[in-house]
């Protein structure tokens, strides 16, 4: 046993927990200057378009997400342009948006229009339609399935009185959180991972994902560089993208603000979790390795995202998993059951308590629900167990892609579109 915890805990001390201790101590930065830097935009109010990109979604699921974008506490303008994909199949979905459109219109302030696509082109096909139109001067990326807070807009917003912001990522939450345990689980490791981890991160400057789901941009910025690119993960790929030009002229930024919050729905049941995740895990490799491995370089990328996009990118996402993976199948094959049991037990209470530590500087950091958000602390229990499964399943998905270059068979855009990517 002795031997094997020799081998295996420098992987975490290492390797694992200075990221854990990162964003720990950026966090903490983070909140000091969030409350002590001031109101920076009072009476900044641009023009604000949001572009929703739909394809089959509910009657609930539009109404929830244009009620949310007509109710914004926000006195400047937005324009709303929802663009459904493949309106000649989506019937349904494209009149949903039309008899919405002509009900929130009557707001002041704001305009809506549908836009209907005769043919599928994909998600990234969608939002440069979206950004080619865009008259604003901020330009919010939203999937027709996830609703924002109605102070979103006036928070993102104000960061772009800096001429040097070029993007901002705002936080990502589960809805259906109540569904079941799984998207309680989920909604625990959104909060952790996306509103925490890149409330940290930022302070870093090295956010490392804008969501594809909810994300706000500099539009005239987005359209000197042409936009997303055609196939899957389009979201990290511009992300990555951004994180170049940032690199290369220095005082370019990206932030993150933390009230700035969005709902998705979560999937429900493990069938679906595992297909969605099939997706990320794959797409992660594809982003990283496949498309853009000569990013990589100092060539391009200064020495903090260089470094942090190896370490979290490159070990933390993709070999993390399969060295948990090795060391758990020798566990079983070298040491007795006590042993197993032992060591198992010895690692649940060491992501118990990181989880448990997490949590509470997400409660008392960035939560800006902290009494709602502090009745699921209990479920941090169960997380060990999760994010240990999820581990194992990303082997396998990293593998497809690896393979079978699982990427092709995304959802996410036409196979003619997708036949195309690298």
């Amino acid at each position: 046993m002795k031997s094997f915890l020799f081998i295996f805990f420098p992987f975490v001390f290492l390797l694992e927990l200075p990221f854990y201790v990162l964003t720990i101590l950026y966090s903490i930065r983070g909140w000091i200057n969030l409350h002590f830097k001031g109101e920076f935009a009072r009476g900044y109010y641009p023009i604000v378009t949001i572009v929703i990109t739909a394809y089959n979604e509910t009657y609930e699921e539009i109404l929830t997400t244009m009620r949310a974008v007509g109710e914004q506490i926000y006195p400047g303008k937005i324009e709303t342009m929802i663009i459904v994909d493949n309106a000649v199949k989506n019937i349904k979905t494209a009149q949903y948006a039309k008899q919405l459109a002509l009900q929130y219109g009557k707001l002041p302030n704001r305009f809506f229009t549908v836009i209907e696509r005769q043919t599928r082109g994909g998600h990234a096909s969608s939002m440069n339609l979206g950004l080619k139109l865009a008259k604003g001067e901020v330009l919010i990326m939203l999937d027709a399935d996830t609703s924002i807070d109605n102070q979103t807009v006036a928070k993102a917003a104000a960061h772009f009185i800096d001429p040097n912001v070029i993007a901002v990522s705002g936080a990502v939450r589960v809805r259906n959180y109540k569904d079941s345990i799984l998207t309680r689980l989920q909604a625990i490791e959104y909060m952790i991972g996306i509103q925490l981890g890149r409330f940290g991160l930022t302070e870093l400057n090295v956010t490392n994902n804008i969501s594809g789901a909810f994300g706000v941009f500099r539009t005239g910025f987005l359209k000197q560089i042409g936009g997303w690119l055609n196939g899957t993960a389009e979201d990290l790929d511009l992300t990555l993208r951004l994180h170049v030009y940032v690199s290369r002229y220095s005082h370019l930024k990206i932030v993150h603000e933390p009230f700035a919050i969005a709902w998705t729905a979560a999937p429900v049941k493990l069938k679906t979790l595992l297909k969605q995740r099939l997706r990320w895990d794959g797409d992660l490799y594809y982003i990283y390795v496949r498309r853009h491995w000569r990013k990589f370089s100092p060539a391009l990328m200064n020495r903090m995202k260089m470094f942090f996009f190896s370490w979290y990118g490159l070990y933390y996402q993709l070999v993390l998993p399969f060295i948990v993976l090795l060391y758990s199948i020798l566990l079983f094959l070298q040491y007795s059951l006590t042993v197993v049991v032992a060591v198992n037990i010895l690692v649940y209470c060491y992501y118990l308590l990181t989880g448990i530590v997490m949590y509470v500087l997400f409660l008392l950091l960035v939560s800006e629900r902290p009494r709602q958000d502090a009745k699921m602390i209990g479920w941090v229990l169960l997380m060990p167990i999760y994010q240990q499964f999820m581990r194992y399943m990303a082997t396998i998905f990293i593998l497809n892609e690896i393979i079978f270059k699982g990427h092709k068979d995304s959802s996410m855009a036409p196979w003619w579109v997708i036949k195309r990517t690298k």
